[in-house]
């Protein structure tokens, strides 16, 4: 204010007339009457043309508004020329004007404006004059009395705007009244909830004995009570109370939802029950964890005051347990969550057979007697959890593979069961074979037709005939067995291998001619318990040599035997060789389940692994073993044999399982999402290179 008054033009009004009349007449125009010449003028001094008197006052002004009144100093004359100087500014409000008052040149008017946010009830200047050409008076004091009409404002004291739903709106009007003779102007800035309508800019002014209507609107985005003072002016009657009250649009009436596994689709599914408390239909927007995202619609419309089932789901092959949350929002950003969790999908084996309409049962059809046949048939574990098997088959019913002590989650193994009925065995065969998995027990009915071999004559006169088995068909086999005369031929994933004359007690399994060695006679029947314990395998086989080899003893068995990598149907496995072995080869034996014709029994025995890649480096060498069946354990060991054939010790024999394989489903689908992207990357790209073309093409200069 200060500075706004320097810059004002200090405005001085001289209003004197001075005359100076030559007090000599002329009454020639050359001459007097004595023909002289007249003298010049002199000038005069300041203290010959003296100084005037500023004479005090006081005027009374009303705050805001302009009044003008007149200073005045004591002259010679009234027509004296008398210049004004103001000394001393106002502090409460300008000096708009000072001018001089005409006919009367020793008086001025001033104009003054009195500063309406002061709040100062007086105000002062002080002023000096002048004549033309003298100097200064010293300067006289003049009083304003400042005379104050505030505005009353006066408002409703308070305004409730009701319940409102969270993103909805309701707008009220507050009627505001001006009952004084001031002028009101006040920015009204309201805080959320509370938005201001009327007037869009938020200034609100009002004159003298004027009225006006503001509009409120309440948005509440909470839920409960809130209030909000309205203050337009320092006095009680201009604050008014905003009172209103959120409430929540939509309600979760599942906070918490546990999924159940559907039996049919083995889905894990459950519905989230919303409730809409409000008169309008809402539209909701849904986000999920992403084993959720699914089963979710990107928006949901709840129809006024009822409720809405949204139904959610994990897929089949999501077995894991789960617990997370679904959020349901507003557009303004309201939301509302339910927590959705899962207990792990319990293991569960289904069985299916291959080119049968039923699992339930497994027609072998016709065989010969002393003859066998199998057939497959594949066990899948449906569930999240690894199921332990047991089998139990009862004879002529054999199991031909081993599935391993348990099945993984989510995958599928492959067995085999054979048929092998005795020679003087004839007629239907029907057992029950039971698959054991934890609490589960899924019984698998075996039919078989035994006839007569052809050539057989028909009085019976050749009883018994040596069952006509492959020798070169073998099982490899895992678990643990006390007997290896009590163990069922069992194995991972067969093998071939080629076969070897008879040996260790061994008939000539393609022979016609019935055994020489009776039913039940085996090959460890003349050894002492401390020889058996030293045959048995890691898993518990008592396990002879397959092969027969001519040992040399300056050669060193192979050492450090450990698993390199794992695959689904590979092992891969190392060692270290002894030292000067460069010009030696290694062999891997695997274990394996075969049944000796000439007792009947299974046996378990030690046979040389064809399907082997060998890689050695310097004294380190590796084994890769393939052909394998995926989720089985493996029993090997490994033989070094020089130039001549002869062949070390066994090493230390080992045990190790395979892999799982890989499910190439979302491999499959990942990459044609990736080739689409990269389709439209490409036509992305060949459309942008062909802008510049048309872009000159229109624009070039000619």
């Amino acid at each position: 204010m200060f500075v706004g008054r320097l810059r004002e033009a200090v405005l001085i009004a001289a209003a004197c007339l001075s005359v100076s009349v030559s007090a000599e007449g002329q009454l020639f125009k050359k001459g007097g009457l004595f023909s002289r010449e007249p003298e010049a003028p002199r000038l005069k001094t300041e203290d010959e043309i003296g100084v005037p008197v500023p004479v005090t006052g006081r005027v009374e002004a009303l705050e805001g508004h302009e009044v003008q009144f007149e200073i005045r100093a004591e002259s010679k004359t009234p027509g004296a020329m008398v210049e004004f100087l103001i000394r001393d500014f106002p502090t409460a409000g300008r000096i708009v004007s000072l001018v001089s008052k005409p006919l009367e040149r020793n008086k001025a008017i001033v104009t003054y404006v009195a500063d309406p946010d002061s709040g100062a009830e007086a105000d002062v200047f002080s002023f000096a004059v002048r004549y033309r050409g003298g100097r200064y008076s010293s300067a006289m004091r003049y009083d304003i009395d400042i005379v104050n009409t505030e505005a009353e404002i006066q408002v409703p004291e308070s305004v409730d705007f009701g319940q409102v739903m969270i993103g909805d709106e309701e707008v009220r009007e507050i009627n505001v009244r001006n009952l004084g003779s001031g002028s009101f102007s006040r920015q009204l800035i309201l805080a959320a909830p509370w938005h201001l309508v009327e007037p869009e800019d938020g200034n609100l002014t009002l004159g003298p004995k004027g009225s006006k209507n503001v509009k409120v609107a309440f948005r509440p985005d909470l839920t409960g009570e809130t209030s909000y003072f309205l203050s337009l002016s320092r006095s009680k009657t201009g604050t008014t109370k905003l009172v209103g009250e959120g409430a929540e649009p939509f309600s979760i009436v599942t906070e918490t939802l546990e999924l159940q596994r559907d039996p049919k689709t083995r889905e894990r599914r459950g519905e989230i029950v919303l409730l809409n408390r409000g008169p309008n239909t809402l539209r909701l927007e849904a986000r999920g964890s992403s084993r959720l995202e699914n089963s979710l619609l990107e928006e949901y419309f709840l129809p006024p005051e009822a409720e809405t089932k949204v139904r959610v789901r994990l897929g089949s092959t999501d077995t894991a347990p789960f617990d997370g949350t679904v959020e349901f929002f507003l557009e303004n950003g309201y939301a509302k969550s339910a927590r959705v969790f899962a207990p792990v999908v319990p293991g569960e084996i289904k069985v299916s057979v291959t080119n049968s309409i039923t699992s339930e049962v497994i027609n072998f059809g016709k065989v010969s007697a002393g003859k066998s046949t199998e057939r497959g048939l594949t066990l899948t574990n449906v569930g999240g959890v690894a199921m332990p098997l047991e089998f139990h088959i009862p004879e002529p019913f054999r199991l031909l593979t081993n599935p391993g002590p348990k099945l993984a989650p989510l995958s599928s193994v492959q067995i085999s069961v054979g048929l092998y009925p005795g020679a003087s065995r004839r007629g239907m065969v029907d057992s029950t074979m039971n698959v054991f998995a934890d609490e589960q027990t899924i019984p698998i009915r075996l039919l078989g037709n035994v006839v007569r071999p052809k050539g057989e004559a028909s009085d019976g006169s050749k009883s018994r005939l040596t069952p006509n088995l492959s020798s070169g068909r073998m099982r490899l086999s895992s678990g643990s067995v006390a007997d290896a005369k009590d163990a069922a031929p069992e194995g991972g994933g067969g093998f071939s291998v080629p076969d070897p004359a008879p040996q260790d007690g061994l008939a000539d399994l393609s022979a016609d001619e019935p055994a020489a060695a009776p039913k039940g006679n085996s090959w460890r029947d003349d050894l002492d318990p401390d020889e058996i314990e030293k045959l048995r395998s890691p898993l518990g086989f008592v396990t002879r040599p397959l092969v027969s080899r001519e040992l040399n003893p300056e050669l060193r068995e192979p050492e450090d035997l450990s698993i390199v990598n794992a695959g689904s149907d590979s092992l891969t496995i190392g060692w270290t060789a002894p030292p000067q072995s460069e010009g030696n080869s290694f062999e891997v034996e695997l274990r394996g389940m075969i049944v000796a014709e000439e007792s009947g029994v299974p046996e378990s025995v030690w046979a040389p692994y064809g399907d082997v890649a060998f890689e050695r480096i310097d004294r380190l060498v590796k084994a890769k073993i393939k052909g394998l069946a995926p989720v089985s354990e493996y029993e090997f060991r490994v033989v070094m044999m020089d130039g001549n054939g002869r062949s070390s010790e066994a090493s230390e024999a080992m045990v190790a399982r395979t892999e799982p394989p890989m499910d190439w489903t979302y491999i499959y689908l990942c990459a044609g999402a990736l080739f689409v992207v990269l389709l439209g990357f490409g036509i992305w790209e060949v459309f942008k290179d062909r802008q510049p073309e048309v872009y000159q093409s229109q624009y070039v200069d000619v």
